[in-house]
């Protein structure tokens, strides 16, 4: 098939008309991502520090036929002993590229660099995706930067293969015979089939579990959950990112960073979809989570908090409460929690859906010393809580 490419690098470059075709063109696919509707791409299109490129393909009659996200951003990984295991040869090796503290490189990503799931493209049946795709990897550097990254990424594709099997999937190609497959954590997922009410998912998890959560409720009544607006976003988004930034230092691999703006941009394109609620007591501002909903899904974004305060009120834990009771609330059938913490969102019901990353690295050298690690390594695979009864 004969498709044409269109990308653009501004919220402007597409017309309304086009991006109403984006999504409906969306809606008709599978699966649902609210991360990949034109509200959310237009965000990252205006954020001044993010080099993100959107990309339609239209086959000669005009019909849209696929559209995918784009950026061009930094991997930081640190500490990876956190959530990676791995030979004798690869821990050497892990230790020697983070005897500064920290391994950074460019890459360019197809796909959401802040969300994990499959929100990077959609095509129809008959086009061939990884051809499509090339040709966005191809083009030369987005905005200002002088050199386009050599490192490419495809995030991230869910797999059905249960986590906790043993199953390595790092390190082979189950795309093309010149990628490297990676895995790290899986995406975390709550399921909200059959509960019509916060009462309801109660009353379907265990004692042990039902326990837990009463006590998290308990230790965080005086808390004060407080939702913004677009002009107290933008008048809060320093401090608001002070507080990602407590979590984010502490993530063992990143893939972009959170600017300030991205939280109002986010707001303004995006209205009701995009929730952010400030945590406070007694007046003072300890902590925000935010997040997308689009009636289907909940997408659990980002928190920051203080971490003096996360042991005593059990910040965190009730802000993954709060996410869970907001889908119950927009009648979902899904809250998707996001990496990390597994155990602790097993607790609450969440189960894990492990999803695979496709890397290919221009430098053959290079690129063989990342299929070696990723042969050498894999998440750990501990057994996780079982909520449900």
């Amino acid at each position: 098939m004969d498709l044409r490419l269109h990308t653009t690098e501004n919220a402007e470059g597409f017309t309304t008309a086009q991006w109403a075709e984006w999504d409906h063109f969306l809606a008709a696919s599978r699966p649902p991502s609210i991360h990949l509707c034109s509200a959310s791409i237009r965000a990252g299109l205006r954020s001044p520090k993010r080099a993100v490129r959107a990309a339609r393909w239209t086959d000669a009659e005009g019909m849209l036929k696929g559209i995918a996200i784009c950026e061009d951003s930094q991997a930081i990984s640190q500490r990876l002993d956190d959530f990676l295991e791995g030979s004798a040869a690869f821990r050497w090796a892990r230790n020697r590229l983070h005897r500064a503290g920290s391994f950074q490189f460019n890459v360019r990503v197809i796909g959401q660099t802040l969300a994990s799931g499959p929100h990077g493209f959609r095509f129809s049946e008959d086009v061939d995706e990884w051809a499509a795709l090339t040709s966005l990897l191809e083009l030369p550097a987005i905005g200002p930067n002088k050199k386009a990254p050599t490192t490419w990424l495809v995030k991230d594709r869910p797999t059905d293969i249960d986590w906790g099997n043993g199953a390595r999937l790092a390190g082979r190609s189950a795309w093309k015979k010149d990628w490297v497959d990676l895995e790290f954590d899986p995406l975390m997922r709550v399921s909200l089939q059959g509960w019509s009410s916060w009462e309801d998912y109660l009353s379907g998890l265990r004692t042990k579990a039902r326990t837990k959560v009463n006590r998290i409720l308990k230790l965080s009544e005086p808390l004060h959950f407080r939702a913004l607006e677009v002009a107290d976003i933008r008048e809060q988004a320093q401090a608001l990112h002070a507080l990602y930034m407590n979590t984010y230092d502490r993530a063992a691999f990143r893939l972009g960073c959170l600017q300030p703006e991205d939280l109002v941009l986010l707001k303004e394109e995006m209205g009701s979809r995009f929730q952010l609620w400030v945590v406070e007591i007694e007046g003072n501002l300890i902590g925000f989570h935010c997040g997308m909903c689009d009636g289907r899904e909940v997408e659990a974004f980002f928190v920051g908090f203080g971490l003096e305060h996360n042991k005593t009120f059990a910040l965190y834990q009730r802000m993954l409460i709060e996410f869970i009771r907001w889908g119950l609330k927009e009648g979902c059938s899904m809250v998707n929690l996001g990496r990390t913490a597994l155990d602790l969102k097993a607790s609450l019901g969440a189960q894990p859906q492990r999803l695979v990353l496709h890397e290919r690295i221009q430098n053959p050298i290079v690129h063989r010393l990342a299929q070696w690690a990723a042969r050498a390594s894999a998440p750990r695979q501990e057994p996780l809580k079982r909520a449900r009864k």
